[in-house]
């Protein structure tokens, strides 16, 4: 038997109404994206509400990072750090004799990146479910030290489609990638518009004396800006002709 869609057990629930339902299945056939990530986006979603209704529709019990206090060494070192952040993926715990690993992870129903965790760990694998803000916080804690940190948002943030994969890069990537393509066909397209400047998430500095929580808004709410100037810089590309709105869609639900 089908499971039902997310959507709709959302609305069932009485977690959404019809009305923003719609509203954000417009913002996905708009963007692309996972209708989850949409809502909570848009505010009409809490993460943590997300993560229970995708537990129950997908049947993978949830797992709460902010009660973990610690992963042991032997257990974090099963999975490497750049494979933690680029799978947005957990190692929690080994059992049976270290065989089995149990991991949070953001897409417990993703294949491929079972077949990965089970590649680097040489572990069978148990994922929970935990949301993407809730392991990035967690990784920052467990990880911290052994990882490079992401390259500044302006130059280097990434578009990824409803898959994950991602369709671009940076917006430099993108303007090179478009007047390479004019230069070779010798077609006269119109030269890419500058990237618009993605605002910054806080500096550390600016967050001091404040609370956990506002801590944590704050660096959402510089996220939600970040969402918002990158539909800004596509539609801005779109509008100059660097691309139609034809082919940014089919890109993005390749």
């Amino acid at each position: 038997m089908p499971s039902i869609r997310l959507g709709d057990l959302l609305v069932k629930a009485r977690v959404i109404t019809e009305s923003q339902l719609k509203a954000a299945l417009h913002e996905q056939q708009r963007w692309g994206g996972k209708l989850g990530e949409i809502l909570v986006r848009m505010n009409i979603l809490t993460e943590e509400m997300l993560v229970k209704a995708l537990s129950k529709q997908l049947n993978v019990p949830a797992v709460n990072l902010e009660t973990v206090q610690g992963i042991a060494p032997h257990v974090r070192s099963r999975v490497p750090a750049d494979v933690a952040r680029d799978l947005v993926a957990l190692p929690l715990q080994l059992r049976d004799e270290g065989k089995t690993l149990v991991v949070a992870m953001a897409e417990p129903q993703n294949i491929k990146h079972l077949d990965t965790l089970r590649s680097v760990s040489r572990c069978k694998i148990i994922p929970q479910f935990a949301g993407r803000q809730a392991i990035a916080r967690a990784f920052s804690r467990f990880y911290e030290g052994e990882a490079e940190v992401e390259g500044d948002v302006e130059s280097s943030f990434k578009l990824v489609d409803a898959q994950g994969n991602t369709v671009i890069k940076s917006a430099e990537d993108l303007a090179k990638k478009r007047e390479a393509e004019r230069k070779a066909s010798g077609a006269n397209l119109p030269a890419a518009p500058p990237p618009q400047r993605v605002p910054p998430v806080p500096e550390p500095s600016a967050l001091t004396g404040r609370s956990p929580s506002e801590m944590l808004r704050a660096i959402e709410d510089a996220q939600r800006k970040e969402v918002a100037a990158l539909k800004g810089m596509v539609e801005l590309l779109i509008e100059k002709g660097v691309f139609t709105r034809e082919e940014y869609l089919a890109k993005v639900r390749r």
